[in-house]
């Protein structure tokens, strides 16, 4: 077995494109349905855990699944705003505690949440490095952001603003840094937190006045905003000096929130809580566990969709290593006949391209595993995309 081993391998090597041909076909039938299941699964759990944090979220009526997304996923999303008010009357009797949202900014791509410290403190976030928003103008970032963007601390961060042309209030704002989100592994690590007025701040509700923005720069003020002179920087700052000089115009329970998230104290509050929003149309409330397991029946049906057409690709592959088998046996026909000229039986024979073919999938082995850990790696990140 030895010397047919020995002979098998010089002829792998003497066909060696055909052979790396094979090994890769091979790797790559076995790796791609191995990935794509692990893929899945870490989704699932991704998804489950972020769903299961949250026991209900409340927003404008309109699709639970975008609702969903955008508040616990952070994917921007067409909702309608809801007002302040609504966070204020949402719970008359202290029956749970509630969160506000507005995902209406970003910096650098990069989502800007805007909430309360009571996100941080319900959700059980913790602060790697620095410290929580201490005023206005401040922000934290998840650990992937602050990766990415390399920044600490003390560093500053602008918003990215709509319109350079007419800042009527529309200016970004250049944000302090005051702290790193340890990694959570969910949504958090790819956004930017940052308090529900510098949000407002961002949207031109209010303004501060700096040594850069006197009186007379403001070109015209009402209600709605701020409209300022060309003389001016072309972001806002808040520091230390002028934070006491923000304020914002308006009616603050007209102050626009995404959706907000909903905690009950215990069981019986949920279920009287709950109760009472079946009644109300003017918001919607949705069960984030409800809708995502949804979700995942249909990656169900998708991930059964891929499985077929995987199973479909390895019978092909099956029947072409077998015709390549046989076309195999007749150009080593000359071969052959010279083994058995010297007295190998046919069991010999078929020994030994049975060892050819072993061989190949012995190599094979190695390169599915380097495939299967690299669309682990890379396509993990990219199927999460498609999905949300």
């Amino acid at each position: 077995m030895r010397g047919l081993t020995y002979l098998a391998w010089q002829y792998l090597r003497y066909h060696r494109t055909r052979t790396l041909l094979l090994v890769f076909s091979i790797s790559l039938c076995c790796a791609l349905p191995v990935a794509i299941r692990w893929a899945t699964s870490d989704i699932e759990r991704l998804l489950l855990r972020r769903a299961e944090s949250v026991q209900y979220v409340v927003g404008r009526p309109g699709s639970p699944l975008d609702l969903v997304l955008s508040s616990l996923y952070f994917k921007p999303q067409p909702l309608d705003d809801l007002q302040y008010s609504d966070f204020d009357t949402l719970d008359p009797d202290d029956l749970v505690l509630a969160i506000p949202l507005h995902l209406k900014h970003s910096s650098q791509k990069q989502p800007i949440v805007g909430t309360t410290l009571g996100y941080f403190r319900l959700l059980n976030r913790e602060i790697a490095d620095g410290t929580l928003p201490r005023r206005i103008g401040d922000c934290v970032l998840g650990a992937d952001v602050a990766a990415r963007l390399q920044l600490s601390p003390g560093d500053r961060l602008l918003s990215d603003g709509t319109s350079f042309l007419n800042p009527a209030g529309q200016l970004p704002l250049n944000m302090r840094v005051t702290g790193i989100l340890a990694r959570t592994g969910q949504a958090d690590d790819d956004v930017i937190f940052a308090d529900i007025k510098t949000s407002w701040l961002m949207d031109g509700i209010g303004h501060g006045h700096t040594a850069d923005v006197s009186e007379s720069a403001i070109l015209h003020q009402d209600d709605g905003g701020v409209t300022l002179g060309a003389n001016v920087e072309n972001y806002l700052e808040v520091t230390d000096e002028n934070a006491s000089s923000f304020h914002f115009h308006g009616n603050n329970s007209e102050f626009p929130l995404t959706s907000i998230l909903v905690f009950p104290r215990d069981e019986r509050s949920a279920v009287i809580w709950e109760g009472r929003q079946l009644e109300r149309s003017d918001v919607q409330t949705v069960i984030p566990l409800v809708v995502v397991e949804e979700l995942l029946r249909m990656l169900v049906n998708l991930q059964f969709a891929i499985d077929i057409a995987t199973g479909l690709l390895g019978a092909a592959l099956l029947l072409l290593l077998i015709l390549l088998l046989a076309l195999s046996t007749q150009l080593r026909a000359s071969e052959l006949q010279t083994l058995q000229a010297i007295g190998a039986g046919r069991a010999v024979r078929w020994k030994l391209i049975l060892l050819d073919v072993g061989l190949v999938f012995v190599a094979a082995i190695p390169l599915t595993a380097v495939l299967v850990l690299g669309m682990q790696i890379v396509g993990r990140s990219l199927l999460i995309q498609l999905v949300l």
